[in-house]
């Protein structure tokens, strides 16, 4: 016999089917890889179906780590159909030792929004080093980055080729003893092709376990800012006001055309000189919240000479 309770749960699960199961159920929501040589990137297959009545959409991956890259084909599953997420792991510069990887995938079926998790584990060992294992370079002229392979077992690997991405990175490898060996990247800005550029190093051996390993480089072409402030930050005790001299690159003149805070008890006047320079007063009156706020106070200024460019001034509110 039912319970009256029982019987209206069996109701809406009849007549809403979509809680009666999953919506999109993965067969295996977690994997353990066992021991992995530290270097290599190793691909994680994941397959679900949307065990639903109606279609569903997969709106979002978030990744937990910056090492993990994620493939699907499509964002939105009919009713019963079956597909796949993969995972690449990245595992050069990872730790030796045990590691857990996640994934959240965020699915929309009509009106509701769901999440669920995906994990994967594995215990990495490493044999070869690349130092650094990540390479963040920002260009003004021309800049070089020192790279280091170690390869720690006694019977080391050649490394037979290091090869840049582009080819504004020029790189010259330099085998030593110990199964070390020291690449130098030098890059010069005037052949970089955009401000932001996402390359990679890659190294290849003859060892079958490491035939190749890859060096993510993001190259940032930099360049001097037109107008520079001195003071650069600025630090307003109680109400009160701060000078802010503004000189443009090259001793061009700078000529302001207004100047914009964040904060309404901030205000800002300003006037030509000394010489081509300009002179910025920035005022905090007693308006003005001296608590921290989310937002840091600053002030954007905008010049007509040189023409288009902006300066931001951060100011630092204190109490008396």
């Amino acid at each position: 016999m039912f319970s009256a309770r029982s019987i209206l749960v069996l109701g809406v699960l009849f007549t809403c089917p979509a809680l009666a199961s999953a919506q999109l159920r993965f067969t295996m929501p977690s994997a353990d890889l066992g021991e992995l040589r530290g270097g290599p990137v190793y691909d994680q297959r994941f397959d679900f179906v949307n065990d639903s009545a109606q279609a569903l959409e997969i709106t979002d991956i978030r990744l937990g780590c910056g090492c993990l890259q994620s493939v699907l084909d499509k964002r939105v599953f009919a009713a019963g159909e079956k597909g796949s997420l993969r995972l690449n792991i990245r595992t050069l510069g990872q730790p030796n030792g045990a590691r857990t990887w996640q994934a959240y995938v965020q699915y929309r079926q009509g009106t509701q929004t769901r999440e669920t998790t995906l994990t994967v584990a594995a215990t990495i060992r490493n044999e070869i080093t690349v130092e650094p294992s990540i390479i963040a370079m920002s260009v003004e002229t021309a800049l070089k980055q020192e790279v280091t392979i170690t390869d720690h077992r006694p019977a080391p690997a050649k490394v037979k080729a290091v090869l840049a991405s582009s080819p504004a990175i020029r790189v010259t490898a330099q085998p030593t003893a110990n199964g070390v060996t020291r690449v130098t990247l030098e890059v010069s800005a005037v052949a970089l092709t955009a401000l932001r550029q996402e390359e990679t190093l890659d190294i290849y051996t003859d060892d079958p376990y490491y035939r190749q390993l890859q060096v993510p480089i993001t190259v940032m072409k930099a360049s001097r800012p037109t107008v520079s402030a001195t003071p650069e930050n600025v630090e307003i005790i109680g109400p009160g006001s701060q000078l802010v001299r503004l000189r443009g690159m090259g001793g061009k003149a700078v000529r302001i055309d207004k100047a914009e805070a964040n904060n309404p008890g901030i205000k800002c006047t300003w006037a030509k000189g000394p010489g081509n320079d300009a002179t910025l007063k920035i005022s905090a009156d007693a308006t003005a919240s001296w608590k921290a706020p989310s937002t840091p106070p600053r002030v954007v200024v905008h010049f007509t000479e040189p023409a288009g460019a902006t300066l931001t001034i951060t100011v630092v509110l204190r109490k008396e």
